[in-house]
């Protein structure tokens, strides 16, 4: 029989039938779970019979004081037993396995032993707990316009901490991946409140005021405490909460992958509810009364999460977006202002400032007010050390004349009015010191304005709806294009960009465009290539600024060709281009598809597949060979076309004569021609969803083709976020697997 004993410290009692009692352990950490992992076993005085169905709540001032309870019971086999060694097969209903007991004192009556497990791991694919995870990050944003799709939460005003919890220990860290465990001791009990679960958790650490309000600034002192035994002291007079929004890992395996809203279900049925932790509700849909009711009662905000967004961990994700009630920003000190009165032996306002592209200082105002006496002499303390003779501020208006210069290392939180034309803070009111935040990663958040690898983008209209049918906005297509960049960007390095425009929506107009607009910031790369006319300046999508850029200009399809700008007669790839002509489907495609694939294995010659975003599919032989040009892959894709049509005439056709299409597959293999493009791979298509141009692996044609069900080759853009997550980019060897036309 094994207890759950909540005393002092969470620990499990193994209790084992032996000579009319019960031998008996306390097991810090409980059962280890793989041969690997030996735990602490302390050998304690034989228990009584009765001890079998034991359970009770063991009254203060009495010895296990605490909450006793059956974790598992059943039978058990010995198969050794010796005063220094003992071997038994466990038979239970939570465990099942042979455990060896072995002391490591060398005591004639030993205390402290080790327990081993002597089976293979309980789950073979159970994963050790990551060792840090950066949180995923927020941006600053309205409620979403597609309200239903996105779940809300209360922004609460303290700091970020993700709590590791494994049987025996908790560990919290901070956003930056400190340690700050020994901070928070009242939080320790969390890990008793997880019982045998391992887990990683996802949540904010508050300090609340009189009238039950977060309250940064009580929660200041918390976080600057110098010792364990300062903070135990602390923890009394300003207790903390643990308010937990999300579990990103449990016993052995990761849930990062899974949306948020099996992770909340998930989260509340835990019920972590205790007297310095809980789990608020969240709500799906409501988001601008939920906000109006935080700007009620004085809170910061609201956050927006979509509800099926994966976790993202250390990025800053559209997914999740923070809805202010009020306007908040961290900013650097770069120095201060003397202090007069009351104030002068101390600082009297500090300078603030924003970092802008290229990492320069732009100065936004200073502030003085909303300090008290102790704060203060606490930003004394810590400015003096940094003084200098010179401004850091390179940019914006000039710091006041009397100004003492820092080094700009500190960041501090305050709320403000608004921002002035000139780029500084209107009424600006200290709130608290952030040493969770890292001073060169501070930047002006603005939603409209953000700052992409250095370079500033003006973004608009960020909740006109781009897709009526879904309620996908613009804001949704930059996000969309900002966070699958990662893999797009290596597939449009060094292409001639041709993009279609939507600029009021998939239902509106839209123009096809080739030349680069001539309003284009000054760092997007052009490439100009000889035409029939006149040479074009193409767009070269190469860094993630211009692709952001671009997504604000509604170009909602990329098309690209199959050379390199540098290298426009050679292509990269052969192409087919499968088209079914109605009532043939994608499923029709599927089968071409995978003919193509077979004669192509039966030549030496791998290929790839992906859906075209709209109704077909495209195969691709990657080439990658520096002397195939069009003059080799235009004829051989036509004479692969037509003896595909010569051998299943009723399937294929390769003319696009509308007459002969009908329910056939078109292969078009005019495509391979420098003149030519297709669409890119991860690109949207505008079409009454946002479906995006999607890498398949082969066996997910097959089985489509079994099912003959064209949906499952359809994909939308969290779709493909979520593919690309678990799977990584299908479509990578495209871009360096070399391979030759045969002759």
């Amino acid at each position: 029989m094994i207890h759950e004993h909540h005393a002092t410290r969470l620990h499990w009692d193994l209790r084992l039938e032996r000579d009319g009692a019960l031998a008996s352990w306390a097991i810090p950490k409980g059962l280890p779970r793989a041969p690997k992992e030996n735990h602490l076993a302390v050998a304690v005085e034989d228990h009584p019979l009765e001890y079998l169905d034991f359970e009770a709540e063991i009254p203060a001032g009495q010895y296990g004081a605490g909450t006793i309870s059956i974790w598992d019971s059943g039978t058990y086999e010995t198969l050794k037993w010796e005063p220094r060694k003992v071997e038994v097969a466990l038979h239970g209903q939570h465990e099942s396995a042979r455990y060896a007991l072995f002391p490591i004192d060398k005591d004639e009556q030993p205390k402290n032993w080790m327990i081993h497990r002597m089976d293979p791991p309980a789950d073979p694919t159970r994963e050790p707990m990551p060792s840090k995870i950066a949180p995923m990050l927020a941006r600053s944003g309205e409620i979403p316009h597609d309200d239903d799709r996105w779940g809300y939460e209360i922004k609460w005003d303290g700091v970020r901490a993700l709590a590791y919890s494994q049987p025996g220990e908790l560990r919290l860290e901070s956003r930056s991946l400190k340690d700050i465990t020994d901070s928070y001791p009242e939080l320790f009990r969390l890990g008793d409140a997880l019982g045998s679960h391992s887990v990683v958790l996802d949540g904010e650490i508050v300090a609340f005021d009189e009238e039950g309000r977060p309250s940064f600034a009580a929660l200041q002192g918390r976080m600057h405490t110098p010792t364990r035994a300062q903070a135990r002291r602390q923890a009394k007079d300003t207790p903390v909460t643990y308010v937990i929004f999300d579990v990103l890992w449990m016993d052995g395996h990761s849930l990062m992958g899974q949306p948020y809203e099996a992770r909340r279900d998930l989260l509340e049925a835990m019920g972590l509810n205790g007297p310095h932790w809980q789990t608020p509700e969240h709500t799906v849909g409501g988001g601008a009364a939920l906000l109006a009711a935080s700007a009620e009662q004085g809170l910061e905000g609201v956050v927006a999460k979509r509800l099926d967004s994966p976790y993202r961990p250390g990025s800053r994700s559209g997914e999740w977006v923070k809805v202010k009630s009020f306007e908040r920003q961290e900013l650097v000190v770069g120095g201060w202002m003397p202090g007069k009165g009351k104030r002068r032996e101390t600082v009297g306002a500090l300078l603030l400032g924003v970092h802008e592209p290229g990492g320069v200082l732009r100065y936004a105002g200073r502030v003085g007010s909303g300090f008290d006496e102790r704060e203060l002499e606490r930003l004394s303390a810590l400015l003096g050390p940094l003084a200098r003779e010179d401004s850091p501020f390179t940019t914006g208006e000039t710091p006041p004349r009397e100004a003492v210069f820092c080094e700009p290392r500190l960041v501090v939180e305050v709320e403000f009015a608004h921002w002035t034309k000139a780029g500084s803070l209107r009424h600006p009111v200290y709130v608290g010191l952030r040493d969770d935040k890292d001073a060169g990663d501070v930047v002006r958040e603005d939603p409209a304005r953000p700052t992409v690898e250095g370079r500033e983008l003006k973004l608009t209209n960020l909740d006109k709806v781009l897709y009526p049918k879904t309620g996908f906005t613009k804001g949704d297509l930059i996000d969309f294009y900002r966070e699958i960049a990662p893999v797009l960007l290596a597939h449009l390095q060094g292409r001639a960009l041709t993009v279609t425009r939507w600029p009021d929506g998939v239902e509106g107009k839209s123009f096809f465009q080739k030349h680069a607009p001539a309003h284009r910031p000054e760092w997007v790369r052009t490439a100009t290539i000889a035409s029939r006319e006149k040479p074009i300046d193409y767009t070269l999508a190469d860094d993630l600024p211009t692709l952001v850029w671009l997504a604000n200009l509604a170009a909602l399809e990329l098309h690209v060709p199959l050379a390199l700008a540098d290298s426009i007669e050679r292509p990269t790839a052969l192409v087919f281009d499968l088209d079914p002509g109605p009532p043939a489907t994608a499923i029709e495609c599927c089968r071409v598809a995978l003919q193509l694939h077979g004669m192509f294995e039966g030549l030496g010659l791998q290929s790839f597949v992906k859906t075209s975003g709209s109704k077909g599919l495209q195969v691709y032989v990657p080439l990658n060979h520096p002397d195939v040009t069009f003059e080799h892959t235009k004829p051989f894709a036509k004479a692969v076309a037509e003896l595909l049509e010569q051998e299943q005439p009723d399937l294929v056709v390769s003319r696009m004569t509308k007459a002969k299409r009908e329910g056939k597959v078109l292969i078009d293999w005019s495509q391979n021609d420098r003149r030519k493009t297709t669409v890119c791979v991860y690109s949207l298509r505008a079409g009454e969803r946002p479906t995006v141009s999607t890498p398949l692996e082969w066996v997910e044609v097959r089985e489509a083709l079994e099912e003959g069900d064209p949906a499952r080759l359809v994909f939308e853009a969290g779709d493909v976020l979520r593919r690309v997550a678990e799977r990584g980019d299908l479509f990578a060897p495209v871009l360096s697997l070399v391979q030759g036309v045969p002759g």
